[in-house]
């Protein structure tokens, strides 16, 4: 039978105490250790088991956004793109005051100014007046023939009248080398404009704000005749329009 001496005894006591210490720790652990395992596995089920809503307007999403990109990738869409930063790049300070200054004597797009002729008016006074339309730079102002000068037949007669009459320096002489150049004033052949406006006279100024006409007729630089017609109508924009004509004077 083993004995223990009475000087081991406390030592023994020690170490059994430290082991059942430790056993208790162990099981401790591995107690926790189990219910984080069984917490991992809860979460990965309940995550498998979760799904976002489905969105019904995803086809139309994706639709819609396949037409704006074609319509980014259209041609006449990046042209206009194209025109609109060349525009800017030009555009400075100075222009953009000029054109704000213009605004206020611009015609609307329910005005309209007709300047009606005919070839009974010697080529060099319609040459003045296309010229002088061209400096206002209004495109609603319209210069107006009832016809032809030399009729249908006459397609080459025309052609002349039109080449001379349209000369930007009128004593400029074409040349095969050098041709001289035209305004880019459209000279119009409407019989029906006179029928309308009641037109017997030419020249004649009629200014039509879209409810109401005022006429004026005589052989007349443009910037009288606008002036007259302007102060009938009491027309602010035909004013302006006339003050530029004689600032450029």
């Amino acid at each position: 039978m083993l004995r223990m001496s009475w000087r081991l005894l406390p030592v023994a006591l020690v170490i059994t105490l430290f082991q059942g210490a430790q056993t208790v720790r162990a099981e401790e652990f591995k107690r926790a250790e189990n219910q984080v395992e069984k917490i991992v596995e809860q979460a990965r089920a309940t995550a498998e088991t979760m799904r976002l809503p489905e969105n019904i307007h995803e086809q139309e999403g994706q639709e819609a956004a396949r037409q704006s990109v074609e319509r980014l990738k259209a041609p006449a869409f990046q042209e206009q793109v194209r025109c609109q930063m060349e525009r800017i790049q030009q555009s400075g300070p100075q222009q953009e005051q000029t054109m704000k200054t213009q605004d206020k004597s611009t015609l609307t797009a329910q005005e309209s100014v007709y300047l009606f002729l005919s070839s009974s008016v010697p080529e060099t006074v319609v040459n003045r007046y296309l010229i002088d339309i061209g400096r206002t730079g209004e495109h609603r102002i319209v210069p107006v023939l009832f016809g032809l000068t030399q009729g249908l037949e006459g397609k080459h007669l025309n052609a002349d009248y039109f080449s001379r009459v349209m000369q930007a320096a009128p004593k400029c002489q074409d040349t095969p080398k050098s041709p001289c150049q035209r305004l880019a004033v459209p000279l119009k052949v409407n019989p029906g404009l006179f029928s309308r406006y009641n037109i017997s006279e030419v020249p004649a100024l009629v200014h039509d704000n879209g409810q109401d006409s005022w006429s004026i007729h005589g052989e007349a630089e443009l910037v009288y005749l606008l002036e007259k017609v302007g102060k009938a109508a009491n027309s602010p924009v035909l004013a302006g329009i006339s003050a530029r004509l004689r600032g450029g004077q």
